[in-house]
């Protein structure tokens, strides 16, 4: 009933979001005739954008790779001649809506979004949901750091069936009123950071909950962090529940997704132009080559995202049957910022760490951090000391030989970002 309403009152305002859905039906069902709309898409954003945007005016008429490759504090430090007047956006309703990052790159970012975005954000969520077997206003707990700024009341929580969640903590308490939840809403889905469903299956495995508590549950969505094969694996043991990893950033959405079946993530090309570029030069990667993300937001008329550098970096392959002809991404590795490396300067997927520590018992929670090039720490959470030494003698297998410089601090708690966030690899080493 939830569903049929929302989707009627979307009817009757012009279908504001179903358009989009379909729009997206209709790109990615498709490369050849996707191709075709999302390039018609890109030829009206790039001629908005040279038209309203002062920063972009020079490049009238240029193709999109002419246009310059940028990043948050180029943006930042442009802002006024990259956003676009109220007035010039087209079907502007209201007052434009304010997405803010949490700044976990160290430096907060605030983008404005016009109406016709934030419909475009619906639709897209609504779509991917599906494609892992979730549908609209089936019943979700949603687990965030919830603050003023971020929450649901009663009457949203009423028409959208999202439950709210609270998670600022990673303690048994706290799991506890989320098992509570999950138990007394029927939830079917839950959406939350990785780090907690990890936390959630060490938990289950410790004996401290009933499994059949989390029995509605059907699919899991995992956000913001590299998901660990533990929680993966675990989750399934425990209750065959698959946990599916979405790609997605503040200032822009979501921009791809996993399918239950599947760890390549199929992304979001109706609503961006991905771009994978070299790490070192603007200049395309070839498949399989570790490269930058970089991309051209088409929906977003408030303010101009082209050629964005996410920050963030994976593998680009060539589309086959299954990404129905599009280019897909078959290692997602992160922000740039915390990519590691070892001794012999290769880059380390995070998936190296979580296989060797998934299997080693009493390890709660870890971090990992890069010092210099062959200096390294590893944090651990742990219930006793015994596998210490089994834990640093494979990880320097797998940074490449004895010359790595393991240290180990035992921690009670790896630390939290404002965001909720736990970095489970960082790189504090400035490579030049």
């Amino acid at each position: 009933m939830k569903r049929t309403a929302f989707w009627t009152t979307d009817y009757f305002h012009k279908k504001p979001v179903h358009r989009y859905y379909d729009d997206m039906k209709n790109v990615l069902s498709s490369y050849e005739k996707g191709k075709v709309i999302q390039e018609q898409h890109l030829k009206e954003m790039l001629a908005y954008a040279t038209r309203y945007s002062p920063f972009y005016q020079s490049y009238r008429g240029k193709p999109l790779s002419n246009f310059p490759v940028v990043n948050k504090n180029i943006l930042i430090e442009n802002y006024d001649q990259v956003a676009i007047p109220v007035n010039k956006i087209p079907g502007q309703n209201g007052e434009l809506f304010i997405q803010r990052t949490s700044g976990s790159t160290g430096r907060p970012f605030a983008i404005p979004q016009d109406t016709g975005k934030r419909n475009r954000r619906v639709g897209e969520i609504k779509y991917f949901n599906e494609t892992a077997g979730f549908r609209s206003h089936e019943k979700l707990g949603q687990c965030r750091v919830w603050t003023s700024w971020h929450h649901k009341n009663t009457k949203q929580e009423f028409r959208e069936n999202i439950y709210a969640i609270q998670v600022k903590h990673m303690d048994d308490a706290t799991i506890s009123e989320l098992v509570k939840t999950v138990k007394k809403r029927n939830l079917v889905a839950l959406r939350a950071y990785a780090s907690y469903y990890e936390a959630i299956a060490h938990y289950f495995k410790d004996g401290k909950g009933n499994l059949s508590d989390m029995k509605s549950l059907r699919v899991c969505f995992s956000t913001s962090e590299s998901l660990s094969e533990y929680a993966k694996d675990t989750w399934q043991e425990l209750w065959g529940i698959p946990i599916v990893e979405t790609y997605a950033n503040e200032e822009a959405g979501m921009m791809g997704q996993q399918q239950v079946d599947s760890n390549a993530f199929y992304l979001n090309h109706s609503g961006y132009v991905f771009e994978f570029l070299k790490l070192d030069e603007d200049k395309p990667a070839p498949y399989g080559e570790l490269s930058r993300i970089v991309i051209t937001d088409l929906f977003n008329h408030a303010f101009l995202l082209i050629r964005y550098d996410t920050g963030d970096t994976a593998i680009c392959e060539k589309g086959n049957v299954e990404s129905n002809g599009w280019d897909y991404i078959s290692k997602l590795y992160g922000r740039r910022m915390d990519l590691v490396y070892d001794i012999h300067d290769n880059p380390i997927h995070p998936m190296n760490f979580s296989r060797i520590l998934k299997n080693l018992p009493g390890i709660i929670q870890y971090q990992f951090v890069q010092k210099g090039q062959y200096e390294y720490v590893i944090r651990l959470n742990m219930e006793n000391e015994e596998n210490v030494d089994e834990v640093v003698a494979q990880i320097k297998e797998i940074l490449g030989g004895a010359e790595a410089n393991v240290q180990v601090e035992m921690v009670d708690e790896i630390p939290v970002l404002a965001s909720g966030k736990r970095k489970p690899i960082v790189n504090e080493w400035k490579k030049s």
